[in-house]
């Protein structure tokens, strides 16, 4: 099973007491998934039963993942507790948005992802701090189920759209969720300890700049997955090809590559180091978001579509087994986790002003592209002042 991955750094007698909450956490991340993803999936429909136009949509994706950033920020030294309150916010949040809509629609959004930041982050932090020996692939294997809700959701929201309102979604979500978080409300005991770390995590003036760095390209990860994922329906939609299926088949297909490529990390870092993993990512992404905006075919962008999501798939987990560590799981790290989320925010709104602005979507996407060639360049750096740093050491 791939959460027995992390499983395997933990004594006989923990194993047992452990691999099935952590199985559990594992199907409610990849409930976040879905929930992440959710509303870019609804957007074409909601563009019409809304009247939204792309800049308000921007603004819907900004509520969301603002709420997600300062989500994040109320994680406290207790994960599970912490978790246990992203839930209960996660749930009544998808009903809100469910049920209400008009001037309340920004408020329920943010609402609705101030939920997703508490449980995600406190749900990584539990896996994180939990599964210390083998935090990388314990995260690559986390973010994979993340990725796994993320590839069912346009194939789930598109059959749904066809018969009922598409904001009911988050109705099915909450009742989800709600199955969910009952097995694990009953496993404190399994997690007892978790997020017990008071360290404060980096001092060092160079270990700070590396921290940093990371931070910046979560930042910029996080905003470029959201932008590519979230346009994604909408873009490949008003492209001039045949048949509608298109949209949800390339967006599925670019989420499967995600889960596939975060399942496959831990066995690729065995023939190449993290490091070299992180940047061979950044550029093959960079390269493979441009094919996605200059390719006309369907089978071209469906393959460009494939290949941006393998390539940006370890980027994330490999920043924040970084960050974990040279923070010593201090729950001080949650900062960077707001930070990440605030990208989420940030670069989809300025993909929907871009395009609003310019009358083309496909200039829009060009946010993540600098952003992707941002990252480059600060990977670059920080392998520099890492090989410095550990000199001194």
């Amino acid at each position: 099973m791939p959460w027995m991955v992390g499983a395997q750094s933990l004594m006989p007698g923990e194993r047992g007491s452990r691999a099935q909450p952590a199985a559990w956490l594992h199907v409610g991340f990849a409930l976040t998934g879905v929930g992440t993803t959710l509303f870019g999936c609804i957007l074409p429909t909601l563009n019409v039963n809304w009247h939204l136009d792309d800049r308000r949509a921007g603004v819907l994706f900004a509520a969301q993942f603002t709420g997600s950033t300062l989500g994040a920020l109320l994680v406290r030294n207790d994960f599970f507790r912490s978790l246990m309150n992203g839930y209960f916010l996660l749930i009544v949040g998808a009903i809100l948005v469910a049920f209400f809509t008009g001037f309340v629609e920004v408020l329920l959004f943010f609402a609705f992802g101030l939920g997703l930041g508490l449980t995600m982050t406190a749900t990584s932090m539990l896996i994180g701090s939990t599964f210390m020996e083998n935090r990388g692939a314990a995260l690559s294997v986390l973010n994979a189920f993340w990725g796994l809700g993320a590839a069912l959701s346009p194939a789930i929201a598109s059959l749904w759209v066809r018969r009922w309102p598409p904001t009911y979604l988050f109705l099915v979500l909450a009742a989800a969720l709600m199955v969910t978080f009952l097995p694990i409300g009953k496993n404190r005991a399994a997690f007892v300890g978790g997020g017990r770390n008071t360290a404060q995590g980096a001092s060092g003036h160079r270990q700070l700049k590396l921290v940093s760095i990371f931070a910046v390209i979560a930042f910029l990860y996080v905003g470029t997955e959201v932008s590519v994922s979230g346009w994604m329906m909408t873009y490949v939609g008003r492209l001039p090809i045949s048949g509608k299926a298109w949209a949800p088949i390339a967006a599925s297909c670019f989420w499967v590559a995600l889960l596939c490529g975060r399942t496959l990390v831990p066995a690729v870092v065995r023939w190449l180091s993290e490091a070299q993993l992180l940047t061979s990512s950044l550029t093959m992404a960079f390269i493979s978001i441009l094919l996605l905006l200059v390719s006309r075919a369907p089978l071209a962008i469906v393959l460009s579509a494939i290949l941006a999501g393998l390539m940006l798939a370890p980027i994330f987990p490999l920043c924040l087994a970084n960050v974990l560590t040279l923070m010593y799981d201090s729950p001080g790290s949650k900062w960077i986790f707001a930070i990440s989320g605030l990208g989420g925010a940030v670069l989809p709104w300025m993909t929907g002003e871009l395009s609003a602005h310019s009358g083309s979507l496909r200039v829009g996407l060009l946010v993540p592209v600098f952003a992707l060639g941002t990252m480059t360049i600060l990977d670059r750096l920080g392998r520099d002042w890492r090989v410095s740093y550990q000199k001194r050491l």
